[in-house]
Formats: structure tokens, C-alpha cells, sequence
């Protein structure tokens, strides 16, 4: 079967880092079939500015921001391609990443996710990661290539856990596990898509010649110790202490999960509670807590869901 690419790129309220992004993809040696942009509920419509330069592209708007995950998916239904190509907004991709990736494909069968090497659009020759993993018993992720200079230290091919934000998926990996968990809205959505498949038989590989780049971290006015905890706003202080014990009681063990909430989870509480309460952010200290408690919740009421559509017909 020839190869049909779907681009995938879910935006809200960007246009410069958008534009380069979609120029990054019309510059692809391997052309794609389709790009789709999703527009997030932006406030200017993204179809003002990139109709007239784009004419082929198909913009799909929600009113409203419904999050990385069900912005995906309402890619996902939209799209025609055998692959498909979720990018961040604020990346682009070197012209031969999509071929090099396609390789992989080819080369092992059972490979259902490739990621390219990320690096920092700010400093070029620096990786954000060529990977990552999530421990399943703190929740905590370990990413390889960060901050790292790329001397060719990762230039084969690996296996690897998960994968970032920029990924080729072959499209039957969605139609056996299901497309991307609503539930997380941002993030650890894309981490939960990877161990599924993986789970359903299927590796994930980061190719070591495809490149991408994407933005580095911005400026923020925020205490550094909450940048240290990646706590940059109170919505972000929500979904990253709600998602971590979702994506725990999804995939860790039972053994694992007693230890977390007994032993682990007390203790993240009350040390990401004093290093927010230092720097006066009572907002999102009351957003930290807010999303503990949903997480709790969802511990106590989660019911697996069945993982393929064809599942109901048996």
C-alpha cells in the first residue's frame, strides 16, 4: 500500500510559529497526502491568515479549547492518510524527516510510533530528547538527549518508551488501541498512546536521522523553583498533579499504585505545596490541590475502557 501521510497540527492563538511549522511540512521531500490543521479555539480563526497562502490545507475549528488530546482526535476523524503526523504548533521538521521515518516502517514490521530527534529551534545543535520513559512507581519522567550537544551520540536508530509531541503513527496502531485519551487533555497524552501500543504488541523507535525542532522554553515571571517543577500557571499546576495519577492508575501495577498514594504521593504533596507556598503563588497552590483531589477521584471511580472499536463487535 502506498504510503498517505495525514499531518496532524492542533494551534490556538499562534501564526508566525504556525506558518513556519506549515512550511516546514510543504517542504517535505516525502509529500504528504493531507495536512489538517485543527484550530483550538483561537481568537483570531487561523482560517484568516492561512486560507489565501494555503489553499489546499483543511482547517478544522472548535469553538473552544478542548485540549492536545481531543484536538487530535478530531484530526484523526478528518483524515484520509494510512499514517499520521502529530506536530506541535510551535516545531518544524527537517525536509527529509518524513522519509527517514517511513524507513522504519519498512524495516520492522511490528514499529507502530517513530519519533525524529527533537532539538531547540533557540540553539540548534542542542536536543530537547530522543526519547522518553515515565517510572511507574513515582510517575516521574526520565527523557534522554536533554540539554545535550548532538555529537552523532544518537544516530541509530533506537527503541524507545515513549514519544514526545512530534511522532508518525501508522494509522492501524489507532484503529487497535483507540485514538488519544480525552480524559488528559494536556499532557501525558501522548505517553498513554505509546504505552498502550506497546502493551498491543506494537514498538515505538526514535529514528536517529530524522530531525525536528521546537520551541525552546520560554520567559516566564514565575518563581524558578516552580519552573523547576514545571508549574508555570495554575491550569498547568492542575493537569500535571491530576494527569501523573491518572496515567499511574491507567498503567502502574497494583503494588506500585499502594506505594504511590501511601507512601509517594504525601510526600510530592507536601513538598511541591512548600516550594509553591515560597514563592507566594496562593493561585496555584489552590490549583495544585485542585488537581490532586481530581486525581484522587479518578483513582476511585476509573474503569478500563475496551481498547479497539472492535471490541463491541464480539
Amino acid at each position: 500500500m502506498k504510503e498517505k501521510i495525514s499531518a496532524i497540527i492542533v494551534t490556538m492563538n499562534r501564526k508566525e510559529e504556525l506558518i513556519e511549522c506549515i512550511d516546514s511540512l510543504v517542504e517535505s521531500k516525502c509529500n504528504f497526502f493531507e495536512i489538517i490543521v485543527v484550530d483550538n479555539g483561537s481568537i483570531v480563526p487561523t482560517s484568516r491568515f492561512l486560507k489565501r497562502k494555503y489553499p489546499k490545507l483543511k482547517i478544522i475549528r472548535s469553538e473552544e479549547n478542548v485540549g492536545a488530546a481531543a484536538g487530535r482526535n478530531i484530526g484523526i476523524k478528518n483524515a484520509k492518510g494510512n499514517y499520521y503526523f502529530f506536530m506541535d504548533d510551535d516545531a518544524r521538521i527537517d525536509k527529509n524527516a518524513i522519509c527517514e521515518m517511513l524507513k522504519l516502517f519498512k524495516f520492522k514490521k511490528s514499529i507502530g510510533i517513530v519519533q525524529p530527534k527533537v532539538y531547540d529551534k533557540d540553539k540548534p545543535d542542542i536536543l530537547q530528547g530522543v526519547g522518553h520513559t515515565i517510572n511507574l512507581l513515582t510517575g516521574r519522567a526520565k527523557a534522554w538527549g536533554v540539554m545535550e550537544e548532538d555529537k552523532g551520540q544518537y544516530d541509530l536508530d533506537r527503541e524507545i518508551p515513549m514519544t514526545g509531541g512530534i511522532c508518525l503513527v501508522k494509522r492501524k496502531v489507532i484503529d487497535d488501541i483507540g485514538m488519544f485519551d480525552e480524559d488528559y487533555f494536556i499532557p501525558y497524552e501522548d505517553s498513554d498512546l505509546c504505552i498502550r501500543a506497546i502493551k498491543a504488541g506494537y514498538k515505538v523507535y526514535c529514528s536517529g536521522s530524522a530531525k525536528s525542532w521546537h520551541q525552546g522554553k520560554k520567559q516566564t515571571a514565575v518563581n524558578p523553583r516552580l519552573e523547576w517543577m514545571g508549574v508555570t500557571t495554575p491550569e498547568r499546576a492542575y493537569r500535571i498533579a491530576r494527569n501523573k495519577m491518572m496515567f499511574l492508575r491507567k498503567h502502574a501495577p497494583h503494588s506500585k499504585l499502594m506505594v504511590f498514594l501511601i507512601f509517594i504521593l504525601p510526600f510530592y504533596a507536601i513538598a511541591h505545596s512548600a516550594i509553591i507556598v515560597s514563592s507566594k503563588r496562593w493561585d496555584i497552590l489552590s490549583s495544585y490541590w485542585k488537581g490532586l483531589f481530581a486525581g484522587l477521584l479518578y483513582f476511585t471511580t476509573y474503569r478500563e475502557k475496551p481498547t479497539s472499536f472492535y471490541m463491541y463487535l464480539f
